[in-house]
């Protein structure tokens, strides 16, 4: 735990040795020091959206909005909004949340202070592609996103959220239901320095020191920035506090008139306590209120120094563009990420009663083999009181490369792309007796099975020290993706892209156990797909478009797929998603409106076949809904919008909502600026989803109201919110436990908060 003085220790000399280092590069630089504002981008092709969705004043001023140009619907939240509105703490989900069709709950131990999840239309985090500099990341089991893992708010200049597949250009293993777009903050041409500094409830702080070199005459007008952020909390939960640390900076170099080179590289870093299983039992909510999470009672399962996660990551690339003979462009983009979680966490901390451990949290097996003569044995624990542990490492390296080149004919661009990635990955859980320590181990799990017959396993291993691993697997990845359309400009108003792309992804496993069922697995699948495109943008007038979209999406089988004992056998081939799109954005000085209506074909849904222990594909599913969201800016500095959707995610076969889905959402508000005042007043509301497929264990909606008050004079702004406004505290999420309802695990939204930040530009 760290105390306050640690904290206070931190901050000054954090910003101490940041004047020192601003002084000297003032003085090498020898360039007057200006104001500078991160409200924009630097990659040209995504400025020149931004640049287009804010010609009205409605759609400049307004949190979210569209594309005149756009071909399917899309919601772009650029800088200004992130600047004035975000929680200082908060990550791209925080961001993303205030579009139509986006809902997340947040973090329940504070804004960006734990890990927070969003839906796209109903789609779970891992059935869409988030990227960063059209770089797609995630993890490499399954391409699920950890959202504190990488790019804080302070480094996101924009984001934009495409509700459907996207163009063939955009890249990843998960486009079946859409894609957020994150960008870097914009390389500035002058030099200036950016300081601010945070704190806010349950002892919370950030600092972030921002320097821009501006251009650097001597050195062929090179110029960067370097992002240092460091925050830590003692968390809304309790004992969760969590500390992290992010450095970012990005360099652009023009070798000459038509080339550019850029290098962009982030280190981030979190320590905090937090189980792998959180939520409290209906009993421990009862006695220890909603805010429950860790105690600090050793006897217990919930015991804080039992739960930690230490997760350091590596997000870096380095692009080449610039002109080709015969008017082609080329852009060369290689990237590397890397990924280390160390998790050590108590197997079960529900409590029925709110007050004993579960008969799932006790009794470790230290000295009893599992294992007797092959077999294994009913022996009873060697250590019955004992709380049971495990530490699960996920470890990864990713590198990739994608090409572009294009070229314009005049009445059209033609883009074509090639995308190269691999992976490498370690993954364990090994078991533990916590009590006694981490490296004591627990030889609780079954033996390994060395020889099946089908499904019945003949032949055990005699190996003890295999009994404490749950698993031990190292896997990878091979793919590629090639891509081509033609944005055919066939009048002044109407523009029609056909698009084709081949995807191919090789998988391979090689593990001493995978945990179910427990044997050995070395085994490998390869699956391949064609998806199609086409998209038409037809301009009304020039500030009304009309637009449409055919366009298929995929989703590859995870490693699950390969989680069986007939490898072989498995039929599992990708996920597929058919998506028909039309909409309308219509912009005005004073009015800005954006309405959609999509439906969705998703087939070859992957499903266990427990009778061959394999996968196949045999599930089906149906999505639809409506779309829109509306601004209205008023001459005074004041700008009104709502957004909202009506959203319908069914099993084809059940007709019943997929869990997990909400039904609608909600986002409504005002925004002001005027002079030095600005701020916001933000609504959103998730609607009801159901915590299962058979529609027995609803979760109604919740909403929050979020308020954001900044005044400015000269160099200084100082920025004030509160989160929760209302102190809603409503259920947003429920896992049931298979032996007992009283086991049931839940979690509420986050309470009441506050922020208040002091920001200075030099």
């Amino acid at each position: 735990m760290y105390t306050n003085l640690r904290h206070r220790t931190l901050r000054t000399a954090f910003l101490t040795t940041t004047l020192l280092a601003t002084a000297m590069g003032a003085h090498a630089y020898a360039q007057e020091a200006k104001p500078q504002d991160n409200t924009d981008v630097s990659d040209e092709q995504v400025k020149t959206v931004i640049i287009r969705a804010e010609r009205s004043r409605a759609a400049a001023t307004s949190p979210s909005k569209a594309s005149l140009d756009q071909g399917e619907p899309q919601s772009i939240v650029s800088r200004p909004f992130i600047e004035n509105s975000v929680a200082e703490t908060g990550d791209f989900t925080t961001i993303a949340n205030i579009t139509p069709s986006a809902a997340s709950a947040g973090s329940n131990n504070g804004p960006g202070f734990g890990e927070s999840k969003v839906t796209l239309r109903g789609f779970k985090d891992g059935n869409y592609n988030v990227t960063f500099e059209g770089i797609p990341w995630g993890d490499s089991n399954n391409p699920t996103h950890h959202s504190n893992s990488f790019f804080p708010a302070s480094t996101v200049g924009a984001v934009i959220v495409d509700r459907g597949p996207g163009s063939v250009g955009d890249i990843g293993q998960a486009n079946y239901g859409g894609n957020i777009k994150m960008f870097s903050n914009k390389v500035a041409d002058d030099f200036g320095v950016t300081l601010r500094e945070t704190v806010g409830s349950w002892n919370s702080w950030q600092s972030v020191a921002v320097v821009q070199t501006g251009k650097i005459k001597a050195l062929h007008d090179l110029a960067g920035f370097v992002n240092i952020q460091m925050n830590g909390s003692d968390g809304a939960q309790t004992y969760s506090s969590m500390h992290s640390g992010n450095a970012t900076t990005k360099w652009t170099l023009p070798i000459s008139e038509t080339w550019n080179f850029t290098v962009f590289a982030m280190y981030n870093a979190n320590l905090w306590h937090v189980s792998d299983n959180p939520g409290g039992t209906q009993a421990q909510t009862a006695l220890y209120g909603k805010d429950f999470a860790l105690s600090n009672d050793p006897t217990k399962a919930t015991y804080y120094g039992y739960n930690q996660f230490n997760k350091h990551t590596v997000f870096s690339y380095a692009k080449l563009g610039g002109d080709l003979p015969a008017g082609f462009k080329l852009e060369n983009t290689t990237y590397n990420i890397y990924y280390d979680n160390t998790t050590n966490t108590a197997t079960n901390l529900s409590s029925a009663d709110g007050t004993s451990n579960s008969a799932a949290a006790i009794g470790a097996y230290v000295t009893n083999s599992l294992t007797v003569n092959g077999v294994a044995t009913k022996a009873k624990p060697s250590n019955p009181n004992d709380i049971l542990g495990y530490e699960k490492l996920n470890h990864y390296m990713t590198w990739g490369n994608i090409t572009r080149v294009n070229r314009d004919f005049g009445f059209g661009v033609l883009h074509t792309g090639l995308w190269l990635e691999t992976s490498s990955t370690n993954r364990h859980t090994y078991d533990y007796d916590a009590t006694l320590g981490r490296t004591v181990f627990d030889n609780r799990e079954k033996p390994v099975c060395l020889v099946y017959n089908g499904v019945t396993c003949k032949t055990t291993s005699t190996d003890a020290m295999l009994n404490y691993k749950s698993y031990e697997e190292r896997s990878s990845w091979w793919q590629v993706q090639t891509f081509a359309d033609f944005e055919w400009h066939v009048t002044d108003a109407l523009t029609i892209t056909p698009g084709i792309k081949a995807v191919s992804m090789k998988r391979n496993v090689n593990a001493d156990v995978i945990k179910s069922p427990r044997m050995a697995q070395n085994a490998g699948n390869k699956n391949t797909k064609t998806l199609s495109n086409l998209s038409v943008n037809y301009k009304l007038a020039k500030n009304w478009s009309v637009y449409g979209q055919f366009a298929e999406g995929m989703y590859m089988p995870d490693i699950a797929a390969l989680y069986v004992i007939n490898a072989a056998s498995n039929s599992a081939s990708p996920s597929l998603s058919t998506n028909y799109q039309l909409g309308t954005v219509y912009q005005s000085h004073h009015v800005a409106v954006d309405v959609d209506v999509y439906r969705i074909d998703l087939t070859n849904l992957l499903a266990a076949d427990s009778a061959q222990n394999t996968y196949i594909n045999i599930g089906k599913a149906k999505a639809s809904g409506l779309e829109g969201q509306v601004s209205y800016a008023f001459d005074n500095g004041v700008t009104l919008f709502a957004n909202g959707s009506s959203n319908r995610y069914i099993n084809a076969v059940t007709r019943m909502q997929v869990s997990g889905a909400p039904l609608t959402t909600t986002g409504a508000g005002a925004l002001y600026h005027h002079g030095q005042w600005s701020g916001s007043l933000l609504y959103k509301q998730v609607g009801k989803q159901y915590a299962d497929n058979a529609q027995a264990i609803p979760i109604n909606a919740f909403d929050t109201v979020d308020l954001s008050v900044n005044y400015e004079f000269g160099r200084y702004r100082i920025k004030a919110q509160i989160n929760n406004l209302m102190d809603n505290r409503d259920l947003t999420g429920l896992k049931t436990d298979k032996t007992s309802a009283l086991l049931n695990t839940y979690t509420y939204l986050v309470g009441r908060n506050a922020q208040l930040t002091l920001i200075a530009k030099f």
